[in-house]
C-alpha cells in the first residue's frame, strides 16, 4: 500500500512537534551508552557498550547483515536495518538481547531507523514507492506515511531535539525539512556528496558526511548551514583512498561525536572512534578483525 503524504499528515506532525517540543536538550537518556554493529563475530550483528567502547555486549545473533542501530531514549529498545528476511527492514529489539520483531514488513528495502525525542515515533528511508523517501511511522511500526514526494533520493533521516524537523540527505546535498509544513531548505552546497547528517543535543549544530576534500571525512556545521569545516582532516602524505571517516553520532551531553573510520593506522580496517566537537581529542575506541561502524549514542 502506498503511503502518501498531506495536509493533514503534516498537521498531525506539526502536533507532535509541539507535545515533545519540552523533550529537547541534553538530559534525555544516560551520557555514554552507545550502539554500533560489528563483524567480529563473523558477520554483522548489533552491539552496545559504554562510552569508551569497553565491554560490549552482542543484542543480536542471526546469520543475516545486522546494521545502523539506533538506542531508544529511554535505553530500553535498539531499532536496526536487517536482511534476515532477504531484502532490508526494520526491527526493533531489547537493549540487553533477545527476539527480534520485524517493524516493517516489506518487500522494499527499509533502513536508517531514528527514534523521535520522546520515543513515540521512529523515522527511516525507503524505497516502497519506487525511489528513497522518508517515512515515519509508530513505534511499534503502524501507521507508516510518506513524508517527502521528491523524484531524487532522499535518504538518512534525523529528528531535530524538539521534534519539529527532520534534517536529511536529498541527492547529494543535505537538507532540513519542517514537519508542520513540509517545506526542506537546502543546507549544503558542496560536491560531489553530503550525507549522515547528525543534529547537536541542543540542535545548534549538524554533524555530517561530506567528500569534499576528496574523501570521505566527518565535517560540522551550524543549523543554519553556516560555518561548514572539516573535523577529520586526514593525514599529511595519506592517499585519499585510504582515509575513510563517516556516520558521525553525538554523544547524549553533546561534548562528543562518535564516527567510524579506515585509516592507515587502523590497517585501513574500519573501527569506531570518538572525538570532540572541534575534531581534537581523537581517539579509537575499538580494535577488532572486520568492520565495526554506525555508532549511535543514546537520544
Amino acid at each position: 500500500m502506498s503511503c502518501r503524504p498531506s495536509w493533514f499528515a503534516f498537521a498531525a506532525f506539526a502536533l507532535l512537534a509541539m507535545s515533545i517540543h519540552d523533550a529537547a536538550g541534553q538530559g534525555r537518556g544516560v551520557p555514554g551508552d552507545f550502539a554500533f554493529f560489528s563483524a567480529r563475530g563473523g558477520n554483522n550483528d548489533i552491539y552496545v557498550t559504554n562510552w569508551d567502547g569497553r565491554e560490549p555486549l552482542r543484542i543480536t545473533d542471526d546469520p543475516g547483515s545486522d546494521v545502523d542501530p539506533a538506542i531508544s531514549p529511554n535505553g530500553r529498545e535498539v531499532v536496526f536495518t536487517s536482511n534476515r528476511t532477504g531484502n532490508n527492514d526494520i526491527y526493533v529489539v531489547d537493549s540487553v538481547g533477545g527476539p527480534a520483531v520485524n517493524l516493517t514488513n516489506n518487500g522494499a528495502n527499509d533502513g536508517w531507523a531514528r527514534w523521535s525525542p520522546n520515543g513515540k515515533h521512529i523515522v527511516f528511508q525507503s524505497n516502497r514507492d519506487g525511489n528513497f523517501e522518508i517515512y515515519i511511522m509508530d513505534a511499534d511500526g503502524q501507521l507508516p506515511t510518506r513524508l517527502t514526494n521528491y523524484p531524487g533520493v532522499d535518504q538518512y533521516p534525523d529528528w531535530s531535539p524538539d521534534g519539529r524537523f527532520i534534517v536529511f540527505r536529498r541527492d547529494t546535498d543535505i537538507y532540513v525539512m519542517e514537519l508542520s509544513s513540509g517545506e526542506a531548505s537546502r543546507l549544503t552546497a558542496a560536491a560531489p556528496l553530503n550525507q549522515m547528517p547528525v543534529w547537536s543535543p541542543d540542535g545548534r549544530q549538524v554533524a555530517f558526511m561530506s567528500t569534499r576534500d576528496g574523501y570521505p571525512s566527518v565535517f560540522l556545521m551550524n543549523a543554519d548551514g553556516s560555518d561548514q569545516r572539516n573535523l577529520t582532516p586526514k593525514n599529511v602524505g595519506d592517499a585519499d583512498a585510504d582515509w575513510v571517516s563517516r556516520a558521525p553520532a553525538w554523544s547524549v551531553n553533546g561534548r562528543h561525536i562518535f564516527f567510524m573510520s579506515s585509516r592507515p593506522s587502523t590497517g585501513l580496517d574500519t573501527e569506531i572512534f570518538v572525538m570532540n566537537p572541534d575534531g581534537s581529542g581523537v581517539t579509537r575506541l575499538t580494535n577488532s578483525i572486520g568492520m565495526d561502524g554506525s555508532p549511535r549514542g543514546r537520544q
